[in-house]
Parts: C-alpha cells; sequence; structure tokens
C-alpha cells in the first residue's frame, strides 16, 4: 500500500548483563540514509516514499578481559578495531545482512562484530558462550522485525531519538508493546521506562507515597490506604466498620463495652437502645415472662406459654392450617391440605387404594397390599420409592421408571410424549391435538370423518376401498362404471335393457330362465333338472333312482327315501342328550320312517382320538353309550341304514362330567392366609382350580390354577377378618367339573408400625397404624419387664392410633402389646419395648452464697444414676464452666460452685447422668455476694484527720458505705463514690481511737465490710500558736 508520506521507526531494545568478570554493553544507533544528499539528518520524515530507509545497527561486545584476552573496541563510528594481532580485520567474524524491499524501498542492514578470535578466547568459555546465546535472541527479534516490515505492517510510527539501553525491555518491571510502542508497565512501576516507583492508587488520597510505598495518615491502614480503623478498641461485643464500632445488640457506647438493659435481659433476648428485644417465647421489660410463639398469631389463646388453637388451625404456634378430619390419620397436613399416606387418597385422606396394584405381588384390600411370600413394602416390591412413584410408574430397585407421560424424580411431573409435535396442547400429560391431528403425541394426521371406516388415512388423506370414493369415502363407486350400459345409483348399476350384472356386462335371457338357471351372455344354462329356452320344462333328477315315482318334476320317494332324487336314506332327527355322567351318554332320537338299522360313532372331538361304533334295531330310538372318559367332549352321531346305505348323520357334541373334588378343608388359617386340603383323584385330568371369592366384595376374586398332584395350598393375600367362599374344581381339556366350596373367616389382624415415642421419665407416646380388618376395639397393655405381674390394661376404641401412657417410673424398661377384638375373636398380639429416661433432680435450691462460690442442693433422681452434671454460665455472657458431682449417699446432694465472679448473676442447670444417658436439667438464678474493698489501710494521720487508702473490689457497684465509730460512741456514715480508691476523714478528735468499716454497695445489696482501727494524732500545745498580750 502506497502513501504520500510513509514514517517509519523501529525501537530494538538491547540486553544489559552484569557478569562478575565480564559485561555486554548493546548499543544501537539509529541512522537513517536517505539515497539522497547526506545533510539528511537522523529523525527526520522521509519526503518521499519512493526514497529508502536504511538501519544500521552495529553491537560492540566487550569480551571478558582476562589474562588470556585483552581487546579494544571502540564505538562504531568508523574507528578500526586495535587488538594484539595485526590480522585484525581478518580474524574478526563480521556477518553482514542487507534486506531490499522493492516496494516499500526499506533497507535493514545490520552488523555485528565478534572479535573473539582477536584476544584467543575459547569458544567454550561460558561468559563468552552465554554473550552468544543472547545475541542469538537478538537476532531472532530483529528477524521478525523485519518481517513485519516486508510484510507491510507498519513499525513504530513515532520517532524515535536518543539512545536506550535497558535490560531486558522496560527495566525489567514490564513488557515493550509493538502495537503502542510503549512500556506497559508492572503494577507498582511507572514511567517511559518503568524506571519510577508507584503507589496503589495513589494510596486513596489517605496517606503519602514515599518510595513506592503508601504511608497511611492516622486512621488509615493498608497497601493503598483505604482500610478505615477505629481509633479505640471495640472489645468483644464490637466490629470496627469504617473507622467508627458496630456494636452489636445489647452493647453500647464509642467502645461497645456498656450496656443499660435490666439484668441484660437475662441471656434471652438482645439489647437494642436501652430496652430488651427478647427471644422468642419470652417477652417483657428483662424477658423474665414466658409467652407464645407469635401470640398464636391471633387464631388461640395463649395459657402459660402455650397455645391453644381455634378450629381450623393448629401447630405450635397456630400458625398453620388444619386438615379435614386430621386426615384420617391417614396423612399428613401440610398447610391445610392433605398429603396422603401411601394408599389413601382424597381431600381427608379417606379414600383407600393399592399402589401399581401390589405389583401383582399380593392383594389389595381395604387400601393395603396383603403380600405374597416373598415380597414386601407398600406395594410388595422390595424397595419402597419416593411417594410410591406418585402411582405414575414403576419401582425398580428403588428407583422410579415413569409411565409414558409422567416425569420426576418420583414421577410427579406430568408430561406429553414430543410435546404434541407444537400440533396441539398439554393438558394433564395429555395431548389434546389441534383439529387435523390425532396420536398419542398429535404427530398423525387426521383425515375427513376417518374416512367412515370405508378406506385407510394416509398422511391425513383417505385411501378409499374399493367400491367408495371422495375425500371422505363417502360415495359409492359402480363397478366398471356400469360400462356405459347403465347408471351408478348409490353404488349399484342400474343397466339399461336387455343388459345385467353387478356391472351391466351381461346380456339378459328370456323370462330371466325362470330362476332355473345362468343365464350367459343372453342364452340360458338351465339348472339340473331343468331344460328349454327359458328353462321351463322340469324333468326328475336321476329318474328318482327307480326309488319313487316322477311327478312334474318331483320324486315321490319309495318308504326310507327321501331326496329330489330319491338317493338317500331318511336320517333321524331330534337327537337328544338325555343324560350325562362321567363315563355315559344316553341318547334318544326320532324318524318318521321305517328303516333296517341304526349306526351311532362316537369319537373324542380333541385330534387322535379313536372313533368306535354302536348299532341299534331299526325299531329302537334310545341308546346308551358306556365306557367314555370323564372330562372328554366326544363327537356322537346317529345314522339310519337302510338296504345297506347309511343317511346322512344327526349329531351332538357332549362334554363328559368332571366328578366333584372330595375332602376339601383347611388345615390352617391366618390374617392372610389360609391353608386348604383336599383328597387326591384316580382318574386321568389336567389339575385343579381353586378360587378364594370375598362374600362382601363381589369383584375381589382370586384365582389359582394347580397342577394334577397337589393336594394341598396355602393362599396368601387375603384380608384379615373376611370371609371367603372357597371353591375347588377338577380341570380337563379346559373344562371344569362341578365346584367342591366351603366357607372360611380369616383371623382379624392386630395394629401395625407400633412406634413409641416422645418418651420421658414418667409418660411416653404410643402410636400405630389401625387394623386393616373392621374390628370392634382394641386392648394396650404396658408393664415394667422386670415385674410382669404389674401388668397395666386399658380398652380403647377402634378409631384409635395414639394412646398416652402416664405414671411411670423413671429409667425402667417396658413393654407394650396391642391386640384386636371382634366378638369372640381377638388378633395375636404386637409387642414393642422403650426405657423411660431419667429424671431431673428435684428441688434444687441454693444454699450459700459468697462472693466468688454458690453452694446448691437438691434432692436425688428416682432413677439410680451415676453422676450429676452442672452447668454455670454467667447470665450477662461470658465463660461457661462444667462440673461432676457423685450422687449423695442419702436422699439429697451438695455441689459448690467456686471461682465465680463477684456481684454477678449465674444461670445453673443440674442433670442426671447415667452412662450415655442423660436427663433434662432442673435450673435456678442466683447472684454472687459484692466483694469487699481490697487491702483497707491508714495512709496518713493528723490530730483531726485520717487518709485511707483501698483497692477497688471486681464487682461493679454503685457507691461506698463508710462508717467510723469513735471510742466515745460516736459514730459517723458517710457515702464516697464508686470510683474513688483513697478518701480522707476529718474533724476528727486528737489521740482518739477509731473503728473504721467500708462496704461495697449496689442497689439493695452490700458485701461484707471492711474494717481497720486507727487513732489521731496527740494534741502537743507546742504546736499551737503564741498569742502576746
Amino acid at each position: 500500500m502506497r502513501t504520500k508520506e510513509f514514517l517509519l521507526s523501529c525501537i530494538t531494545m538491547a540486553l544489559l548483563l552484569h557478569l562478575s568478570l565480564a559485561g555486554l554493553i548493546n548499543v544501537i544507533r539509529h541512522k537513517r540514509d536517505a539515497l539522497m544528499p547526506k545533510k539528511t539528518q537522523e529523525n527526520l520524515t522521509l519526503p518521499h516514499p519512493d526514497q529508502p530507509v536504511v538501519f544500521n545497527h552495529v553491537y560492540n561486545i566487550n569480551v571478558p578481559d582476562t589474562s588470556l584476552c585483552s581487546v579494544d573496541l571502540d564505538s562504531p563510528g568508523g574507528t578500526k578495531l586495535k587488538t594484539e594481532s595485526s590480522a585484525m580485520d581478518t580474524a574478526n567474524r563480521e556477518h553482514m545482512e542487507h534486506t531490499l524491499d522493492a516496494e516499500n524501498q526499506i533497507v535493514f542492514t545490520h552488523r555485528i562484530n565478534i572479535p573473539k578470535q582477536a584476544c584467543r578466547c575459547d569458544n567454550q568459555q561460558p561468559d563468552l558462550k552465554h554473550i552468544l546465546n543472547r545475541l542469538e535472541m537478538l537476532e531472532s527479534e530483529l528477524s521478525a522485525l523485519r518481517e513485519q516490515c516486508n510484510g507491510g505492517a507498519a513499525c513504530c510510527g513515532a520517532q524515535v531519538t536518543g539512545e536506550v539501553s535497558t535490560r531486558p525491555y522496560c527495566n525489567g518491571r514490564g513488557n515493550w508493546s509493538s502495537e503502542t510502542c510503549s512500556c506497559s508497565c508492572e503494577p507498582g512501576w511507572k514511567g517511559p521506562n518503568c524506571t519510577e516507583p508507584e503507589c496503589s492508587n495513589d494510596c486513596q488520597d489517605q496517606g503519602r507515597c514515599v518510595e513506592g510505598r503508601c504511608e497511611c495518615f492516622e486512621g488509615f491502614v493498608g497497601d493503598d490506604c483505604s482500610i478505615e480503623v477505629c481509633l479505640v478498641d471495640c472489645g468483644d461485643y464490637g466490629q470496627c466498620v469504617e473507622g467508627s464500632c458496630l456494636c452489636e445488640d445489647g452493647f453500647i457506647g464509642e467502645d461497645c463495652s456498656q450496656t443499660n438493659c435490666p439484668n441484660n435481659c437475662l441471656g434471652r433476648g438482645q439489647c437494642v437502645e436501652d430496652e430488651c428485644i427478647c427471644d422468642e417465647p419470652w417477652t417483657g421489660f428483662d424477658c423474665s415472662e414466658l409467652i407464645c410463639p407469635n401470640d398464636c398469631y391471633d387464631r388461640g389463646r395463649c395459657v402459660n406459654g402455650t397455645c391453644y388453637c381455634e378450629e381450623g388451625f393448629t401447630g405450635e404456634d397456630c400458625g398453620e392450617l388444619s386438615c379435614p378430619d386430621g386426615c384420617n390419620n391417614q396423612g399428613m397436613c401440610v398447610k391445610g391440605h392433605c398429603v396422603c399416606h401411601s394408599g389413601y387418597s382424597g381431600v381427608d385422606c379417606s379414600k383407600l387404594m393399592c399402589p401399581k396394584s401390589c405389583n401383582e405381588r399380593g392383594h389389595c384390600f381395604n387400601g393395603k397390599c396383603i403380600c405374597d411370600p416373598g415380597f414386601g413394602g407398600e406395594d410388595c416390591s422390595i424397595l419402597l420409592c419416593l411417594d410410591n412413584c406418585s402411582n405414575r410408574g414403576q419401582c425398580i430397585n428403588g428407583e422410579c421408571v415413569c409411565d409414558i407421560g409422567y416425569q420426576g424424580e418420583d414421577c410427579s411431573e406430568l408430561s406429553c410424549l414430543n410435546n404434541c409435535q407444537d400440533q396441539g396442547r398439554c393438558v394433564s400429560g395429555q395431548c389434546i391435538c389441534d383439529k387435523g391431528f390425532t396420536g398419542e403425541d398429535c404427530s398423525t394426521k387426521t383425515c375427513p370423518r376417518d374416512c367412515l371406516g370405508r378406506g385407510e388415512c394416509l398422511d391425513g388423506k383417505c385411501v378409499c376401498f374399493v367400491g367408495f370414493t371422495g375425500k371422505d369415502c363417502a360415495e359409492l363407486t359402480c363397478p366398471n362404471d356400469c360400462l356405459d350400459q347403465g347408471h351408478c345409483v348409490n353404488g349399484q348399476c342400474v343397466c339399461h335393457k336387455g343388459f345385467t350384472g353387478e356391472d351391466c356386462s351381461e346380456k339378459t335371457c328370456p323370462n330371466n330362465c325362470l330362476d332355473r338357471g345362468h343365464c350367459i351372455d343372453g342364452s340360458c344354462m338351465c339348472y339340473e333338472g331343468f331344460t328349454g329356452l327359458d328353462c321351463s320344462v322340469i324333468p326328475c333328477p336321476g329318474d328318482c333312482h327307480n326309488q319313487g315315482r316322477c311327478e312334474n318334476g318331483v320324486c315321490d320317494c319309495d318308504e326310507g327315501f327321501v331326496g329330489e332324487d330319491c338317493s338317500e336314506v331318511s336320517p333321524p332327527k331330534d337327537l337328544t342328550i338325555l343324560e350325562v355322567t362321567p363315563e355315559t351318554v344316553d341318547l334318544s332320537w326320532q324318524n318318521e320312517m321305517r328303516v333296517t338299522d341304526y349306526l351311532i360313532t362316537y369319537a373324542p372331538t380333541a385330534p387322535g382320538g379313536l372313533e368306535l361304533e354302536l348299532l341299534v334295531p331299526g325299531n329302537q330310538k334310545e341308546a346308551t353309550v358306556r365306557e367314555l372318559e370323564p372330562g372328554v367332549e366326544y363327537l356322537i352321531s346317529v345314522f339310519a341304514v337302510l338296504n345297506n346305505k347309511r343317511s346322512v348323520p344327526v349329531s351332538a357334541k357332549v362334554a363328559m362330567h368332571l366328578p366333584e373334588a372330595e375332602g376339601l378343608k383347611f388345615k390352617s388359617v391366618r390374617e392372610t392366609s389360609v391353608e386348604v386340603q383336599w383328597d387326591p383323584l384316580d382318574i386321568p385330568f389336567d389339575g385343579w382350580n381353586l378360587i378364594f371369592r370375598n362374600t362382601v366384595k363381589e369383584d375381589d376374586e382370586i384365582f389359582n390354577s394347580l397342577g394334577r398332584p397337589e393336594t394341598t395350598f396355602e393362599q396368601s393375600g387375603l384380608g384379615p377378618g373376611q370371609e371367603y367362599e372357597v371353591k375347588l374344581e377338577v380341570v380337563k381339556n379346559k373344562k371344569r367339573g362341578p365346584p367342591a366350596a366351603k366357607n372360611v373367616i380369616t383371623r382379624i389382624d392386630a395394629p401395625s408400625q407400633v412406634d413409641v415415642r416422645d418418651v420421658t421419665e414418667t409418660t411416653a407416646l404410643v402410636t400405630w397404624f389401625q387394623p386393616v380388618a373392621t374390628v370392634d376395639g382394641l386392648s394396650i397393655s404396658f408393664w415394667p419387664s422386670l415385674n410382669p405381674a404389674n401388668r397395666n390394661v386399658i380398652e380403647l376404641s377402634s378409631s384409635d392410633t395414639q394412646y398416652h401412657l402416664g405414671g411411670l417410673t423413671p429409667d425402667a424398661q417396658y413393654e407394650v402389646s396391642l391386640t384386636a377384638k371382634r366378638g369372640g375373636q381377638t388378633s395375636l398380639p404386637v409387642n414393642n419395648s422403650f426405657i423411660t429416661d431419667l429424671d431431673a433432680p428435684r428441688d434444687l435450691q441454693t444454699m450459700e452464697l459468697t462472693d466468688e462460690s454458690i453452694t446448691l442442693e437438691w434432692k436425688n433422681s428416682r432413677a439410680h444414676v451415676d453422676q450429676y452434671r452442672i452447668k454455670y454460665g454467667p447470665l450477662s455472657g461470658g465463660e461457661h464452666g462444667e462440673l461432676l458431682i457423685p450422687r449423695g449417699p442419702k436422699d439429697s446432694t451438695q455441689a459448690k460452685i467456686t471461682g465465680l465472679r463477684p456481684g454477678t448473676e449465674y444461670g445453673m442447670g443440674v442433670t442426671a447422668i447415667k452412662d450415655e444417658r442423660e436427663s433434662i436439667p432442673a435450673t435456678t438464678n442466683a447472684v454472687t455476694a459484692l466483694d469487699s474493698p481490697k487491702d483497707l489501710t491508714v495512709a496518713e494521720v493528723t490530730e483531726t484527720s485520717m487518709t485511707l487508702e483501698w483497692k477497688r473490689p471486681l464487682a461493679k457497684l454503685d457507691t461506698y458505705k463508710l462508717v467510723y465509730v469513735a471510742a466515745d460512741g460516736h459514730r459517723v456514715e458517710d457515702l464516697i463514690p464508686a470510683s474513688s480508691e483513697t478518701h480522707t476523714l476529718r474533724g476528727l478528735t486528737p489521740g482518739m481511737l477509731y473503728t473504721i468499716s467500708m462496704t461495697a454497695e449496689r442497689g439493695h445489696r452490700a458485701s461484707r465490710p471492711a474494717t481497720i482501727s486507727a487513732p489521731t494524732g496527740q494534741y502537743s500545745p507546742l504546736k499551737q500558736p503564741l498569742i502576746l498580750l
């Protein structure tokens, strides 16, 4: 690309290496020698783009000055190099490279002089080898620059003057950018060559920058002085935020060390603006009063911290909506809606259902799966699935494989196949297809009126069957379009005169052959027995076979013969099966004519059976067929025989009866199973049908097909407490024999899933699921494991699902048993056991208080515990302590807590411990006594004054009360500020002994007195002033 002005300036950065004995100095000199008079100087813009630019750069390499090498290299200004050798020019290795770009007219010339031979240096010398490696790197960079300029890319556009001597580029604190022709400095440095230290973010104007580091003003810290700090210590109850202490709730002051709430809210709330913001469930000015959570949301009344909710609400704070009929104890109430347990549904979970039809592994009764042996779970699967897959999938190894149209971990999400192909809308997982589409995913186009069943719908178009046409196949077609020899009316040809046939392709015959023949191409082809042009002449068929007379074409047959041509023997008729037994059949038939004999044949209808015959005289019209096989169907035929000729037979199929099973009885009857037994059968048969039918629920029938050898069977999956009709049938050739039947009533079941929870030291809550069977009531009994005779029995209604046991002994194991009752029946018991909790110590009292100890006493737990644990801590916050105290030998135990802070209220809890178990705590609060002023001494005494000194007590106090009594009984009281540690008594009597006592006071409480006795100084007359008269 050519421009009117072309400015090219290249900067080559050299390496500066500091070695121990030698150095490398790269001097880059930039010259622009235009092909014009020599007066052109450096840094002049070329006047014309056609004038070439020559870059000359000479590298002077100062080889290490050692004992073996001495080189005197001048600057590249033109002075010859002087070496020890006279053949310097030939000894130096000189490399020149000249590059010319004819289009851009840019010439690069660089010359490298390495005078290693002049000083007889070895190539393997480390310093020289390092220099050579550096030169190769520099040559590579120059070649890249040359390729850039030769390729038309611009070199650095800015003029460069002076000399650059850095190592590496940008003083080693940045990278050279060929795009900007400047240094991109590393953080902390600035300037053209990255030589000037820079402070981060200019110290945020909150400090001053000194040699690249911020010296922050007071109140600020950090590398860039961006962090504002507090001038005071915020202590344990505050955080420094933007230079000020942000105090925790309950603390105030510049350093968060002060609090103004009464009793520090007893540790049950936070102190905010001198008022207690109490934690739930506390209230009052010092959080000492118990309230109900959320004030029962105004949906109930609060009694001693417990909400008694109005109808329709429930929960600890009446914040939850209750459910209809409490979900009938068959579901969980969530926000006023019943989330039914598996097997129940409906608004109140009253509807029973079985998940997934028990997976065909059990029988569903009253919504509960009675599983076959080998299966378990709510739906008789080995592993239970979440929410039983919402009844929208199968549970396989604990994971739901959802039905088509459902998805999600529990198959609760409905989806439509292929999103209905965007040709319909998804409603409850099913596609409601737009007009013109059908199919599960609306992918199939529909045809008008579904082709009226007269064709197939292919891609939305009707392909009509033969005989129909039209978009919806509603129109009928005529064969061959009536061959233009008639017209089509509603799919039928109305032929022109002289033509007939389905498609009017046939010619008509005279008198239509009197319906006694076929008209073929206008000529009558008479049926047998007729002749003539129109088939009007009637001959007798076969000339009546000489077994009758021909009259007007009709044979009048001799006795015993029948048929048009008298060729057939008169057959029997009205074959009747009179009686069937397992091995015989009685037959009867009728015949109006006399014949010689009757032949009876009989054979099994199944392939491969042998046909047998029985001959009966012609005057007999009844017979008995014997020695038949029970349960086999036979085809029995009766032929009339006359002159050794058989008539056509009259036949009937007869299924032989099967015998009734015998000896049906019940070996065992349980809640969900019955074992049946019967006698074996000594005839050939295929097997048995054993049927259990619930006498109440007509659709509740269980069918079992058993093999021939079986004579016992245990039926599982029955409903407890139900009456079943049991039928046993013999089966042969898919035929059933008469059933043997008996009724049986299964045992009622006990409550299930008995659980004992909410166990305390004297109470426990027993819960259970109701029996499946309908029962009259339940019975619960419980007793100590070590004293079974002390059994308590309680009768409950059938609707109860829980019972609260009371009056239990602490730390005792109990047994619980539940049974169901109906009439005279009692279910098998279901049992569980539990251990009551340890009872807490009783009557916890504070026996003694000092300024650093509290003595507690309590009555021992009824349980035989090992020891007691005391946990204590100040209500205002701070470190908590813990003690383990052995049980006292008598009815009570005492413990002394020491090392406490004076004048501090402590909360204390005592629990009973046995092995790994621990009771609930008995609690109390107590305040340690105020400690006395320490080291009360008389520091100075005069005749009328006395100066006292002391050390402050540890407890917080309001004031000191000072009482001093003279030996003569004169008594004086004084109040001293709490901040004082010295006080002077004045106006005392000289030479008088005083007894001084000091107490620390806070509110109405006072410490023990600190006491000291000291006399005042004696009166001295020498010290009195001299009065002159």
